[in-house]
């Protein structure tokens, strides 16, 4: 297990790139810090639950992750997910650490047991449909915070999201623009009657708040836990792969999320929110970043920072920090796929619609589950028509079976020929077309030979099938097994149901044992 951890040799690290990680390091702490208090803030926890998430799980994804150039903390996801358990579920904050501490030893099982690379399958029209969704809830939440606030503040939020748009590039990689919009955000402030500030901010350690759950409790911190395992899984990886993309590196997919995992249950344990890949890693790129090193460098500078902090922040306006999470949510919405949906196939576009849509008004935690479910519901249906398409080639019950075989012989054989994949996508359609004509034959032959996978739900009904030929008295003769498909068939029971002598290696072989079979029923 511990070999799914182990990473290709690291390439040398010289000075000049030490060089370059601090000074993208200093310079990310500008916008890393109002940031993760925004998404704090949206969780529910606090400004500073994301601070020190953005802390621990920061430094130890970085030392024990598997991504040449990651940083990690608090993500718009995971506070919109956070935000819900906590306030929809009314769970307590000691049960939410349970769950988080759970969600992080998931992922830690998960690396060690070398499944890392298969946690980034999630469809891609389930994942753009709820991050979508979660960009449009975050619009939707802060614009109706804003309001609820009063004229002031939203005159202020309007005048901090201009500073974003406006805010030149070049000046940008010195002066991030989320630092700007704050700082020019408060100084405005001043002169605008009746703005809401932030308000004090606690200071120091985090403190632990977790307790030993109770057994009732367990069961129901499950399904929490396994989604937001999944959702920083799936989000972490997917930053890792835009990493790979500007460091010419590869990843090393179970040791990211073994590096996460470890983060998370460390943040559990801490009493702060959990974390994974974040935007900030395409950030600290722009500042010149070139390894995890420089989310080293902001996270320390950070915890430094956080153990003073709390005086300094009270002043800030709310409306800031509402603009940035704003920005966020505007930036997560798809809208280059959404251009794409009229060239899509109808029914993969009404998947990723219809995610956003629970994501939006029902549930964000529910809408993956949902997203999954349909997205192979329709992936399952085209899965189909391929296999059968695939089986389908050879015809069904072929009557032409020899040319220079009697008359009363070729209306007795039948020949199904598997090729390619057998699942449960394709084997009850097959299964009820093969049994429907099977009673009309006297032997059929199944060739296996070209089969490169069935499960054990298309196993388990390919044995339904043996006993319905031996119902109506016809015999089955297999040819072709190979190692891949022999496992399931023995599994499910398929080959005891064959005598030993049924069993061909080669057509040809079956085609002479079913002419043999077919004289002796005759003599």
């Amino acid at each position: 297990m511990l070999n799914s951890l182990r990473n290709e040799k690291r390439p040398p690290y010289p000075r000049e790139t030490f060089s370059a990680d601090l000074k993208a390091g200093i310079i990310l702490v500008a916008s890393y810090v109002p940031t993760t208090m925004a998404l704090g803030v949206i969780s529910g926890m606090g400004p500073l639950a994301g601070l020190w998430c953005g802390v621990i799980v920061g430094i130890v994804a970085a030392v024990c992750g598997g991504t040449r150039a990651m940083v990690s903390g608090p993500s718009a996801v995971l506070a919109v997910i956070t935000a819900t358990l906590l306030t929809g579920d009314e769970l307590s904050l000691p049960e939410f650490a349970v769950i988080i501490v759970m969600a992080g030893a998931i992922q830690i099982v998960l690396g060690l047991a070398g499944v890392g690379r298969f946690v980034s399958y999630m469809p891609h029209i389930v994942l753009t449909g709820f991050m979508s969704g979660i960009g449009v809830l975050l619009l939707w939440s802060q614009a109706e915070k804003l309001f609820r606030l009063g004229t002031s503040d939203l005159v202020l939020a309007a005048i901090c999201l201009a500073v974003f748009v406006a805010w030149p590039a070049r000046i940008g990689k010195f002066v991030p623009a989320a630092l700007a919009a704050v700082g020019i955000g408060w100084v405005v402030s001043l002169f605008i009657p009746d703005t809401h500030q932030l308000g004090p901010v606690p200071v120091g350690l985090p403190i632990p708040v977790i307790e030993l759950p109770s057994l009732d409790f367990l069961p129901k911190a499950v399904g929490p836990a396994v989604l937001i395992a999944l959702i920083s899984s799936v989000y972490t990886l997917m930053w890792s792969l835009i990493a790979d993309t500007f460091t010419g590196s590869r990843h090393n997919p179970n040791r990211e999320l073994f590096g996460v995992g470890l983060g998370n249950l460390a943040a559990g344990i801490a009493g702060v929110m959990p974390g994974g890949g974040t935007i900030a890693t395409m950030t600290a790129r722009r500042f010149g970043g070139k390894t995890v090193v420089a989310g080293i460098v902001c996270a320390i500078i950070v915890a430094a920072l956080i153990l003073g902090l709390g005086p300094y922040v009270a002043p800030l306006p709310l409306a800031a920090f509402s603009a940035i999470v704003m920005l966020v949510g505007w930036r997560m919405i798809e809208f280059s796929f959404l251009r794409k949906i009229p060239r899509m196939d109808p029914r993969h576009s009404a998947v990723m619609l219809l995610v956003m849509a629970v994501t939006i008004f029902v549930d964000p935690v529910f809408a993956i589950i949902f997203g999954v479910i349909a997205a192979n519901v329709v992936n399952a249906a085209r899965l189909e028509s391929l296999e059968l398409d695939s089986v389908i080639s050879t015809p069904l019950l072929d009557r032409t079976f020899s040319a220079e075989a009697p008359d009363d012989f070729t209306a007795r054989i039948g020949l199904v020929a598997f090729r390619g994949s057998f699942t449960v996508s394709s084997s009850r359609k097959l299964i009820a077309l093969i049994g429907a004509d099977i009673r009309d034959h006297d032997v059929v032959i199944f060739d296996l030979s070209r089969a490169t996978h069935i499960d054990d739900s298309a196993a388990h009904l390919l044995a339904q099938v043996i006993d319905r030929a031996k119902q109506t008295r016809t015999e089955i003769v297999v040819c072709g097994l190979n190692d891949s498909i022999r496992g399931p068939l023995f599994a499910f029971d398929v080959l005891d149901r064959i005598p030993d002598d049924r069993i061909a290696e080669t057509e040809e072989e079956a085609r002479a044992l079913a002419w043999s079979l077919l004289t002796e029923s005759d003599c």
